[in-house]
């Protein structure tokens, strides 16, 4: 009797001590299956994005979040029990045939913990980092979402290991302008019923970013392209002039029509719908003369082959990548000579027949107000430049003084703004279709442009699709950059070198051009026939009132010139 109570509480002890070593294994096991859950959760700690004050962009936020082992729950046979618990926040289908269920994100670990009242016992609360963007002023287009975006800045900060290897990385993009870039884009594009917009601005000298507006689901101004439309004419000068194909002083005749090719299949005609008769370059550019810039094409075309022109619109930046830190951008499209017609290159100086970005567009379009270099865009405050030297520095001088022609008696009048001097060229481009062509009536509106005029700060874009009432790049798209330089001015105090005018106050105008110090005047309400310019020269000298005296509409007023 006793060896068999013996051997009975043997059989028991064993059997209890199986049960004890199976509970651990299963409950370590558990335990495994929830240190391995843990590991994959989201909890990258990256680095966090400001803007070039320091302003937050996107900044990492710690966070708690409690999960509940399901499977744990039905082994210790409480899932009926707790079922009804669960279905006040879950349905029937989000909590069947899952293992891990998510309960909740909270501030702080007791939140945590209250909130899963008697649940804690099949749960566990662990510490995460939260990524918070700044979605605003159409950032969420531009920034992008690592792991989760198949575009923008960061994750190609994290394709090439800048995500992860500092704490904080400072972009360009200055938020105040981004902001004033945004709201009056938006403002243009509800005001013409236009179908979007984008703007891209960045530093002359630097490349640097300071703000990129797209108005469109996606982000054109890196992953679309338009046909540049005569904001392509100043670099075809200024390599022309550079070539010594043509001479500053050329004169150019425009009449009623052009046939470059000497055929009637192909014909060139001005915008204003009328000849200029005799015009040089300076106004080829402030009118936007299309027969003029064709005859120019003819002149290159006597000197260098189509390879030779192919390569000169890839040594502006177009057909490949900027290589702008932005994932998802795209080359654009630039058809290898192989491909043009006779009309090609006459189209190319029309500003057709290429495909490019709008941040292409900027970045040649600033090797002007940058002395003739093209500088690599960027959106790191700390990157070092890269620039290269694309047109002589005297000739992009000259075409950049000409240029600032345009707001003062040129294409783009409407940019003209008392106090702020931009320069730049407007363009109008008619939309494309793939297997349609170019539509009627439907228009890209753009002003590439500079601020200000005498030592540039800052080189933009603008461009606006498909406006429903005025449609010229001069009557839409300028105005918009003006109004935001001189928002910026204004609200950030950076007005720098610029002479303020003010009604019924004598300017002083002493060193301007006269073409500009005579617009000067009429912008005030000076009657024209009262404004009388003796002297054969470009600049003032003198003038017949002083500056800051009061003045009425009937003044008259004499302004000197000497050779």
């Amino acid at each position: 009797m006793k060896h068999k109570w013996l051997i009975f509480t043997f059989l028991f002890l064993s059997g209890y001590v199986f049960l004890i070593i199976l509970t651990f294994v299963y409950n370590n096991s558990l335990a495994q299956d929830f240190n391995e859950f843990s590991a994959s959760l989201e909890n990258n700690k990256y680095s966090q994005l400001v803007d070039s004050n320091g302003n937050m962009i996107v900044y990492n936020q710690e966070k708690y979040e409690a999960w509940i082992d399901l499977d744990f729950m039905k082994s210790q046979n409480d899932f009926k029990k707790n079922k009804y618990i669960l279905n006040q926040r879950f349905s029937e289908e989000q909590i069947e045939n899952i293992k891990f269920l998510k309960w909740g994100t909270y501030d702080t670990y007791e939140e945590a913990y209250i909130d899963l009242g008697i649940l804690n016992k099949y749960s566990r609360i662990y510490p995460v980092t939260q990524r918070v963007y700044n979605e605003l002023f159409s950032l969420d287009l531009l920034i992008g979402k690592a792991n989760k975006a198949s575009y923008g800045i960061e994750p190609f900060l994290l394709d090439n290991g800048i995500l992860n290897s500092q704490k904080t990385t400072s972009l360009s993009i200055d938020l105040k302008m981004q902001q004033i870039a945004y709201e009056e884009l938006l403002n243009t594009v509800k005001k013409e019923s236009a179908e979007g917009g984008v703007i891209v601005i960045m530093e002359s000298k630097t490349g640097k970013i300071k703000s990129s507006v797209s108005l469109y689901p996606w982000n054109i101004a890196y992953m679309g392209y338009i046909e540049p439309g005569s904001t392509l004419k100043p670099l075809l000068i200024s390599t022309a002039l550079d070539e010594h194909i043509i001479n500053p002083n050329d004169k150019f005749y425009s009449g009623y029509e052009y046939y470059p090719t000497g055929k009637k299949n192909f014909k060139v005609t001005e915008s204003q719908g009328y000849g200029m008769g005799e015009i040089g370059l300076k106004e080829t550019l402030s009118y936007s003369s299309n027969i003029a810039i064709a005859q120019i094409m003819g002149k290159i075309l006597e000197e260098f082959s189509n390879q030779w022109l192919y390569q000169k619109l890839l040594t502006y930046g177009f057909g490949k990548k900027t290589g702008i830190e932005f994932k998802g951008e795209i080359n654009g499209v630039v058809p290898y000579p192989d491909d043009w017609y006779e009309i090609t290159p006459f189209q190319i100086a029309l500003g057709q027949g290429i495909g490019i970005t709008p941040i292409q567009l900027v970045s040649a379009f600033n090797i002007i107000p940058n002395g003739g270099k093209y500088v690599q865009p960027t959106f790191l405050e700390e990157k070092e430049i890269s620039e290269r030297q694309v047109i002589s520095e005297p000739t992009a001088k000259m075409v950049k003084d000409w240029l600032s022609y345009t707001v003062i008696e040129g294409t783009a009048q409407k940019a003209y703004k008392e106090g702020l001097r931009i320069g730049g060229k407007t363009g109008t481009a008619q939309k494309a279709e793939s297997g349609i062509g170019y539509v009627e009536g439907s228009y890209y509106s753009l002003f590439v442009g500079f601020y200000p005029v005498v030592d540039p700060i800052y080189t933009a874009v603008v461009v606006i699709d498909n406006p429903k009432e005025e449609f010229y790049g001069g009557e839409v798209a300028a105005p918009v950059l003006t109004n935001i330089f001189y928002r910026y001015a204004k609200e950030s105090n950076t007005i720098q070198n610029q002479k303020v005018f003010y009604k019924d106050i004598m300017p002083d105008l002493i060193g301007y051009p006269i073409t500009e110090a005579y617009n000067v005047l009429l912008n005030l309400g000076i009657k024209e026939n009262n404004v009388i310019i003796t002297g054969n020269g470009d600049t003032v000298v003198s003038q017949s009132i002083p500056p800051y005296k009061y003045l009425n509409d009937q003044e008259v007023i004499q302004l000197h010139t000497i050779d």
